[in-house]
């Protein structure tokens, strides 16, 4: 395995969306490696693991508040910074904040990638940029989706990452620039405040005493990555593509191969806060795709990734860090919770 902490020490990286699930803790990460972070924020968000924690009070990050699909702004930071690594991560997946505003998303998305990288392509070629795309590119399709099947984009969070991924590859290949995409299954893990989430979601209710509400039957299956391991995916890809031409323009898959089914998924929740199985489940979830399993024999392959964890671990250390964060939300508030007794005792 490479060396992965070594080579970020001295680093200078642009972190899009850093107030964001995925970019929060790639920015926890590359501090603790050493890494001076340039940090992109959009808008001020409390409520999120690069405010809670005060990355912005660190030495090593400067912060620049605006949008990513502001060209000047892109080109003001490079002017500003000698930057070595870019990793575009803006915008995530909440399905109804996406239908009520389709543009924004592809704007965020689409647009700010086939700027960014046409900008790199003629003043920055050899910054390494890793895009985040999604495993919601495969639409509907047999399973497990490999690197190579056919995009099949249908609602509009889709079609975006779509045309970012297609952008990224297009640059690499034809414009040899160090860029490549990631296509992760469903992140999960501690500082993950969207409650319409599933995981997140499934937690609150149960800590708060509620019976979990699901938007679908319950039978829909997903393919999921722990967020310390998909940040880890990420480093290592950038760190590849500083070694190796050949995965210019790449995609690549990260999960733990497994499709859990979603009512399994809250009875291990349950089962770890030591409550009684319930679930109500609805019937209006045709938006989403019934079910994911990703291949990343690719990964395992090209780029020697295995991943530290597995979803059954991983979701031992969330809903610890949910039940920690709970508890500790509490005590300042000086509130006491029937629910919080029961699932700290």
């Amino acid at each position: 395995m490479h060396n992965t902490s070594s080579f970020w020490s001295g680093k200078t990286v642009l972190v899009t969306g850093a107030t964001g699930f995925l970019g929060g803790w790639l920015m926890r990460r590359l501090l603790e490696y050493g890494a001076q972070v340039v940090a992109l924020v959009r808008s001020h968000k409390p409520n999120s693991q690069f405010f809670l924690e005060s990355f912005d009070d660190s030495p090593s990050v400067t912060v620049y508040w605006g949008d990513v699909s502001d060209q000047a702004l892109i080109e003001q930071i490079f002017d500003d910074y000698p930057i070595d690594v870019l990793f575009h991560t803006a915008y995530g997946a909440d399905v109804h904040r996406v239908l009520e505003e389709p543009l924004e998303c592809f704007r965020s998305s689409a647009i700010s990638t086939w700027q960014i990288l046409d900008f790199l392509r003629q003043h920055h070629p050899n910054c390494i940029s890793v895009i985040s795309s999604t495993d919601k590119v495969y639409g509907r399709q047999p399973t497990p989706y490999l690197e190579d099947s056919p995009l099949q984009p249908l609602h509009p969070y889709e079609v975006a990452k779509t045309s970012q991924d297609h952008a990224a590859q297009s640059y690499g290949k034809m414009f040899q620039l160090p860029v490549a995409v990631t296509r992760c299954g469903n992140y999960f893990g501690g500082y993950d405040f969207n409650f319409t989430r599933l995981i997140p979601g499934v937690v609150q209710s149960i800590m708060q005493g509620n019976t979990p509400a699901l938007r679908s039957n319950g039978r829909f299956t997903r393919d999921f990555l722990y967020i310390e391991d998909a940040v880890e995916a990420q480093l290592l890809l950038a760190q590849r593509l500083s070694e190796d031409e050949t995965l210019y323009g790449e995609a690549f898959n990260f999960s733990y191969g497994e499709h859990v089914e979603v009512l399994d998924i809250v009875k291990q929740v349950c089962r770890l806060l030591d409550v009684p199985v319930e679930v109500v489940v609805n019937q209006n979830s045709a938006t989403e795709i019934p079910n994911m399993e990703l291949s990343c024999k690719k990964a395992r392959q090209y780029l020697d990734w295995h991943p530290s964890y597995n979803f059954t671990t991983g979701l031992e250390r969330t809903v610890s860090w949910y039940r920690e964060h709970f508890s500790d939300l509490s005590e300042k508030n000086q509130r006491n919770y029937d629910w919080l007794r029961r699932t700290v005792a």
